[in-house]
């Protein structure tokens, strides 16, 4: 009974609050925008637009240049890397395509190379199991993470220096978070949506529960008959033996 109640005075609540929180639309799309919070319809194509820029939005987070950028194309002698085998690192493809180019020695570890050329590479389990850093050099699939410069790599008979590495890796896209509002009207909505639907299976677990203990105790009450029957045959049994 009391659950009853409680699931009436949350609907009530529910309703205050949703219209408290209503704001007046001002277009028909302010209107679809509502209705779907409230009837959690699956989004529709133009939700899955991505939103236009606030104008004049300054973000509270700018990411910064890194040294490399700073310091723009430098040589690699300018840089002070030393090595015999020159390897560039691409990242992505097309116009969008970024090389950084730097040498290294045969046996160093592709990770302290990639590390000292300032190429970021996304490591995931760092022993060469999961291929998040998995790349793609010369034709051949490589992990930076357990992966070194090879040592039979063959000199050009021409100009006596080794072949270029191309090291094709991953592109990575940092996902970018707005700092703006803490929370919505839709967030509000939803929120006591999931709280209404939290009390409706609680009051069916209990349901479910209350059925399940009653079941049991019927066939504890069983149990206690049968034993106090097999009691008293005994009892009689015996009192016909004396």
């Amino acid at each position: 009974m009391m659950t009853h109640r409680s699931l009436i005075l949350a609907a009530v609540l529910l309703a205050i609050n949703c219209n408290a929180f209503t704001t007046p639309p001002t277009s028909q799309s302010s209107k679809s925008y509502i209705s779907t919070s409230l009837c959690m319809s699956t989004t529709t194509e133009n939700e899955k637009k991505k939103p236009k820029k606030k104008e004049g939005y300054v973000p509270k987070w700018k990411k910064k240049a890194t040294l490399a950028e700073e310091s723009g194309s430098l040589s690699i002698e300018e840089k002070g890397l030393k090595g015999a085998v020159p390897i560039t690192f691409q990242q992505g493809k097309g116009e969008k395509a970024t090389f950084i180019e730097t040498a290294a020695m045969p046996g160093q570890p592709l990770k302290l190379v990639a590390s000292q050329a300032g190429q970021f590479i996304k490591y995931g389990c760092g022993k060469g199991e999961c291929g998040t850093c998995e790349s793609l050099c010369n034709g051949k699939y490589l992990r930076p993470c357990i992966d070194s410069v090879p040592t039979d790599l063959e000199i050009d008979p021409e100009t006596g220096e080794y072949e270029t590495m191309v090291i094709q890796v991953k592109g990575t896209r940092a996902k970018v978070i707005s700092s703006g509002k803490f929370y919505s009207v839709k967030s509000i909505f939803i929120g006591f949506w999931n709280n209404l639907l939290g009390m409706g299976g609680l009051v069916r677990d209990r349901r479910a529960a209350k059925k399940n203990w009653q079941d049991r105790m019927s066939k504890e009450d069983e149990i206690l008959r049968l034993t106090e029957e097999k009691r008293k045959r005994r009892a009689e049994e015996a009192g016909k033996k004396n």
